[in-house]
């Protein structure tokens, strides 16, 4: 209980307050008796103090040390019977109590004993607590019937709104609104509703419940909230009550809230357990699609009805990997403590709704699933018709805003188009390989599409002594200049090629003028000995700029 509400029981109707007002809303837990001052050293947080206050006499300071001390102990307050011995209370000692709001009652018209007053303190410290667990109970009991009879987060929302009279909000934990009263429909209450986000969002995650005040809102009948964080395995949001005035909360406001946001982590929690059970499914069906167990096309389409397969067109499978943690740590789960693979699981799930946000932007039907620590897009195709480039364009416009919005990065992969469901497996196969050879590449944050017949794909059956020949013959004539020119020309010139020969672009790729790609590219056509858009020798210096990455990953 609050220690000003002890202080208003009958026992202390003839206790004085007469310093530290400002600290009445600390909390008390225990009471405590001492003689000598040197008891702090085995005193508590949230425990009043009792005292005849006899140490006085060694003067003030001792007084002032004492409070001190306990203040930093975290005590709640302390109350002297000084006319004990004939003492008085310094007015140092009421000062400091003011300053460090620190709760300072005089006792001595109290008729009880201390010891008495400690007895029956603590009676009414337990009785109150007793009374705080009955209403805790009975408040969880009311909400938790709630949800197992059908309500959700808007019914917990409203009937919190009526027990407290208060606007309610829950934020999710990306800070959006997952349910609110319906107060805040209003405009004014809306304009509460962003000035706490842009407050929270300024803000580290908050664990433990507190009262805020909106300094810079404008709707001041409204500025003090009540932040209760939801916290499951890991952190929900906030369920979030406003209120009229900046006063210290009620027991029974606290409890109502604790309570109503530990069942709304509970109903958090079943409806994750929901999400992925039902995830779990549609992993399980795919997996066996994609590993060849389901036999025939027609039990392919009936058991993909539910998620959206037909016959109709064809699809494209990309696979997808987050490179910034979260995917190939799932193999090493069984070796991972409960709490480090909640996080790891929790971190894979929030990957998965942010990759799936992004493709919604799409302008196709997709179904999303996992496969070993791949995220698997499965994209319909009603034409059965695919523009490779523009596509790619798209899905590379998609991983950039991931990388930009949600600090997510992401490498795809993508499998050529297929018409019948049976053939997801060679797809995969497909898409996979097209990562497979991005990472070769030393690429990261990419978009491989897979072909059958890429440049890539025909370097690699060459032996990398001869590749590493060919590189090295083709771009001799360029060793008699010092390394640092020789990689300014090489890179001019590649990027020349890469342009399709466009001077403008390539000055505008490499941010210099464009009389500085002149000159660079004649010097590089004197010391090659020929042309620079002769067919035959363009495409020899192509094809050596395109070994050169297979060159530098073999060599890592």
């Amino acid at each position: 209980m609050l220690i000003e509400e002890l202080f208003n029981h009958e026992l202390y109707r003839h206790a004085k307050l007469i310093g530290g007002r400002d600290g009445l809303a600390r909390t008390i837990q225990t009471v405590n008796i001492m003689d000598a001052p040197d008891i702090v050293h085995f005193l508590r947080p949230g425990e009043l103090l009792l005292t005849n206050g006899y140490f006085i006499k060694e003067g003030s300071m001792s007084l002032i040390e004492l409070i001190r001390s306990m203040n930093r102990i975290g005590c709640c307050g302390i109350a002297i019977k000084s006319r004990r011995f004939d003492l008085s209370i310094p007015q140092e000692a009421i000062d400091e109590s003011d300053r460090l709001a620190f709760p300072l009652y005089e006792i001595s018209e109290v008729d009880c004993s201390l010891g008495e007053m400690l007895q029956r303190s603590t009676s009414l410290i337990l009785d109150n607590r007793n009374e705080e667990l009955q209403y805790a109970l009975a408040i969880h009991k009311r909400f938790s019937a709630m949800i197992m009879h059908g309500s959700d987060l808007k019914g917990i929302v409203t009937a919190l709104t009526k027990l407290l009279d208060a606007p309610i909000v829950f934020l999710d934990y990306k800070l959006q609104v997952a349910e609110r009263s319906a107060a805040f429909r209003s405009p004014g209450n809306s304009a509460l509703t962003a000035d706490t986000i842009r407050m929270l969002s300024s803000m580290p995650v908050v664990e433990k419940p507190m009262q805020l005040c909106l300094m810079a809102t404008s709707e001041r009948d409204r500025s003090v909230l009540e932040l209760y964080p939801v916290i499951t395995y890991r952190h929900e949001g906030y369920l979030i009550a406003y209120r009229k005035d900046y006063q210290t909360s009620s027991s029974e406001f606290g409890l109502t809230m604790e309570q109503a946001s530990n069942v709304i982590g509970m109903e958090l929690t079943k409806r994750q357990a929901v999400k992925e059970r039902s995830r779990r499914y549609k992993t399980e069906f795919f997996s066996d699609l994609i590993d060849g167990f389901i036999a025939t096309e027609q039990e392919a389409q009936h058991r993909g009805k539910r998620y959206g397969l037909s016959n109709n067109g064809g699809w494209v499978l990309l696979a997808v990997r987050p490179e910034n943690g979260g995917g190939g740590a799932l193999s090493r789960l069984s070796g991972m403590g409960e709490y480090e693979e909640e996080r790891l699981l929790s971190e894979r799930d929030r990957q998965y709704e942010l990759i799936k946000r992004q493709f919604s932007k799409l302008p196709y039907s997709f179904v999303m699933f996992t496969k070993t620590d791949l995220f698997c897009v499965l994209i319909s195709l009603p034409d059965q018709k695919l523009d490779s480039t523009s596509f790619v364009k798209e899905i590379s416009a998609l991983t950039e805003q991931l990388y930009e919005h949600d600090k997510l990065s992401v490498s795809v992969g993508i499998g050529n188009p297929f018409v019948k469901l049976l053939d997801i497996g060679l797809s995969f196969q497909e898409a996979s390989k097209a990562l497979q050879i991005g990472y070769q590449m030393k690429r990261s944050r990419f978009v491989q599409a897979y072909r059958t017949r890429d440049v890539v794909f025909l370097f690699r059956m060459i032996p990398r002594e001869d590749l590493l020949h060919f590189y090295q013959e083709t771009f001799a004539c360029f060793n008699e200049v010092d390394e640092a020119e020789k990689a300014e020309l090489l890179r001019t010139l590649c990027v020349y090629y890469e342009t399709q020969c466009q001077l403008v672009e390539t000055s505008r790729l490499l941010f210099v003028h464009r009389n500085t790609v002149v000159y660079r590219l004649e010097k590089c056509g004197k010391l090659a000995g020929f042309h620079l858009k002769d067919p035959v020798e363009s495409l020899r210096f192509r094809l050596a700029f395109a070994i050169e990455p297979l060159l530098q990953a073999s060599a890592d």
